[in-house]
This record gives structure tokens, sequence and C-alpha cells, in this order.
């Protein structure tokens, strides 16, 4: 089992908890630093979120910027932006990034893509947006194969496609890697089709373990069609988390998460506040079916469940941070014991 570390590259409080760093300004963040400190600590991969608004103000640091800062302070975890939008960039010029990057921090990234999800952030920015899904997850397809043929190739190429197009087009220096990890999400079925014959890996966020099985039955059947097993991807689960040595700990974090949602104008959920005042011990099933919340115990358990069901890299979101001793606590005292 591998571990990642999703950077706190924008602030919440979100609704209901969710994605919640726990911060009110995201300028208040040693972004960088935090990154460090997850190599430091043993960590696998380091993510940054691919957004133009997100959070609390809409305030969210630009994903490639931050990554490439990133890649300059640490020297051996993996890369990669979660959910790379295709349409944020073209893919000519996103490759010639990738390229650079890759190339610079020692062939380290993880090329994470998506048809794009964001349609009021591309409208905000005047940014082309498709409502077809399909046809959006047509046009990744015809980026990934852009992308793709730069690579390969030796001298200058063209390339016409009903969205793309290059004339006498060269990529040098090329990427590191031979060949840069492709990364795909979610089960929407053109991507779950498109994954099985082109990806190196599959992620999934937050879903029940009954939800994620359903998923991973219908990637197995996609790769069966293009005669694939699902050994030939590394197969991904994007959760939050929040870890504590007991349940005083655990109650105290849920409180100063609560806390900063009152500042914003948020009340929590009855469960919630039920155990953050010490009402009840038990937290409510949308918290600990899809996330991993409470003690070392608890996230061992649920470790062991999700490795079973074939996951092999957690890509993990701290509802702590921008603190470090959940983070910290998770990778002294759950993650050896769960590799």
């Amino acid at each position: 089992m591998k571990f990642g570390y999703c950077v706190p590259a924008f602030a919440m409080p979100g609704a209901n908890l969710f994605r919640t760093p726990n911060v009110a300004d995201i300028r208040d963040v040693d972004v960088v630093g935090n990154a460090r400190r997850a190599e430091e600590l043993g960590f696998d991969s380091i993510w940054v979120c691919d957004h133009l608004m997100l959070g609390r103000d809409r305030a969210v640091l630009e994903g490639w910027t931050t990554l490439a800062m990133i890649a300059g302070a640490t020297r051996r975890a993996r890369l990669g932006l979660i959910h790379q939008a295709n349409l944020f960039r073209e893919p000519a010029i996103a490759a010639k990034m990738m390229a650079t990057l890759d190339r610079l921090s020692g062939g380290r990234f993880i090329h994470f893509f998506e048809a794009g999800m964001a349609k009021p952030e591309q409208f905000a920015y005047g940014l082309d947006w498709d409502d077809d899904h399909g046809k959006r997850v047509e046009r990744l397809e015809e980026a990934i194969g852009l992308i793709r043929a730069l690579y390969d190739a030796d001298g200058l190429i063209d390339f016409a496609g009903p969205h793309y197009r290059l004339h006498q087009a060269g990529l040098s220096p090329k990427p590191l890697q031979k060949q840069v990890p492709l990364w795909l999400g979610e089960a929407f079925p053109w991507v779950i089709e498109l994954t099985a014959r082109l990806a190196d890996g599959w992620n999934s966020t937050p879903v029940t373990l009954d939800e994620l099985r359903r998923r991973l039955a219908l990637l197995d059947a996609a790769l069966a069609r293009q005669g694939r097993q699902r050994s030939a991807l590394e197969i991904s689960f994007e959760t939050q988390i929040l870890v504590a040595p007991d349940l005083p700990a655990l109650r105290d974090k849920l409180a100063a998460l609560v806390e900063r949602g009152r500042e914003a104008g948020e009340e929590p959920k009855p469960e919630v506040a039920d155990f953050v005042a010490g009402r009840t011990d038990g937290l409510p099933d949308w918290m600990t079916g899809p996330w991993i919340v409470g003690t070392a115990e608890t996230a061992l358990a649920r470790i062991g469940e999700l490795r079973a069901a074939g996951v092999d890299h957690l890509m993990l979101w701290f509802m702590d941070a921008p603190e470090a001793d959940g983070m910290t606590y998770f990778m002294t005292e759950v993650a050896p014991r769960a590799k």
C-alpha cells in the first residue's frame, strides 16, 4: 500500500466538513513546507488540486505553479495534479509542461488526467466548455493521443483532430520517464472504457466500500473486453482522513473543525454536534463510510478493507491540515503497520 499526501492549497471550511483543511485563509498556510514535511514523513506521493476557484473566498493556489515549487523542494516522492483538467490548458502546452517537470524532478511525475468537471470555473475564466460529458471524454482521448504523439516523435510532427491541431511541432527534451504513468478516475462509463484501453492507473473519490467494489467490477469488465487485467493498473482511493490516538483527542480535533465552520456561518449536523459534545461516541455513517475517521485501530481496519478490495494507493486529505500532528501520527503509528 502506497500513501499519498494531498496538499492543502485552498481554505475551507466546506459543507459538512467535506475536504476541510482547518484554516480560514490559504495565505496563512506554508504549502511548500507542508509538502516537504510530507516527504520527510515518508509519503510516497504528493498531490495538488487543479482548480481556479475553490474553497473559502474561492481562493486556491494554481496547481501547476504550486506543483513546480514542490518539485523543487522535494527529492523522492512522486508528484501529480489531482484530476488535471484537460480543458484548463491546451494539451500541447500541457505536454511541454509535464515533460519539463518530469525531467527536472528526476522522473517523478504522474499524469492524472480528467475531461473537465468544473463548469463554473471554466465560464468564469472564459475557457471552452461542452455540457456533453461524453464529448468531453472524446476530447480527453484526443488530448492523450496528441500528448503521446509528441512524447514519441523523434522530430517535428503534424496532428489533425476534431479539436486539436499541430503543425510541425516538436517536444524536446522528452520526459525523463520512458512512459509517464497515465491515471484516469471515477466511474463514468466513458471514462471506465477509456481507462481500460489506455490508462496505467485508476482513482476513485470517497465512496463506501460497497460502491467502490461496484466501481471496480465495472472496471474489471471493461478491462476484460480489452484483454487486460486489473493487475496492469495502479488502483488509488482518494479520501479524507482524521486520525487521533484516542476518542477524546479525536473529539477535540472535530471540535476545532466545527468551530472553524461556525466562524463561516455553518452549523454542524446534529450527529456531529452530539459527538463533539460527548453525548455519543459513535460517528455517523456518512463520515465513516467513505472516509477514514477514528483512532489508529479504526484507520488500520479501514485500510485493510480497502486493500482487500484492490486498492494499491491511498490519496489522503488530512482534515486537520495544515497542522502536521495528524499526518505525523498517521505516518508513525498507522502507515508502518498498514504497509
